[in-house]
């Protein structure tokens, strides 16, 4: 037992020695975490005005963080739409609601490029007017990101290069096609 008690301590002392340098690394992480979110969600801010001014027309956006006792405990969306004096998102149009969920979107793409998208549906909620907006500033953001989109929208369809459909015969079966629409165009 006395000639296991050096070992011990010493494996004692490896173990606090182990617990302090996890505690500070802990500590660093954390911080460099908080300091990059911090960092980028600046930049998603600066686009997200940027790009829900495009898509109503005017207007502004904000994002700000939610701190509890220097701990980030969420983000807030702020919206200013024109010619309205509605602030808060629930009392906007579903319309509305996807336009400012669109324009955070292309912020989040805009300050963080991904190679591909994917978006289902993301117009459905649009009208015309709106739609072509979209549609204007996605053709923007396609130079950079390949885009994948499942829409029925018509302007939407415009702007794309590709288009992949489903029809369904008079006999009920399902037929895939394609068209690409640069070698369509005279």
């Amino acid at each position: 037992s006395l000639l296991l008690q050096p070992i011990l301590q010493r494996q004692f002392a490896d173990l606090n020695q182990a617990i302090e340098s996890l505690k500070s690394l802990i500590r660093d992480l954390a911080g460099r975490i908080n300091s990059d979110f911090k960092i980028g969600l600046a930049k998603i801010n600066e686009e997200f005005n940027h790009y829900f001014r495009l898509m109503f027309g005017g207007g502004s956006s904000r994002l700000t963080l939610n701190d509890s006792e220097n701990e980030p405990s969420g983000v807030s969306v702020n919206v200013n739409v024109p010619q309205k004096r509605v602030k808060d998102l629930n009392l906007l149009s579903g319309g509305e609601r996807s336009l400012v969920s669109i324009a955070l979107l292309f912020a989040i793409v805009s300050a963080s490029r991904p190679p591909f998208l994917i978006l289902d549906e993301i117009d459905a909620a649009l009208d015309e007017d709106n739609a072509v907006r979209f549609a204007r500033v996605l053709k923007d953001l396609a130079e950079k990101t390949q885009f994948i989109l499942i829409t029925h929208n018509r302007a939407t369809m415009e702007i794309a290069n590709v288009l992949y459909g489903v029809t369904m015969g008079d006999d009920g079966v399902s037929k895939l096609f394609s068209l690409k629409l640069e070698d369509t165009m005279v």
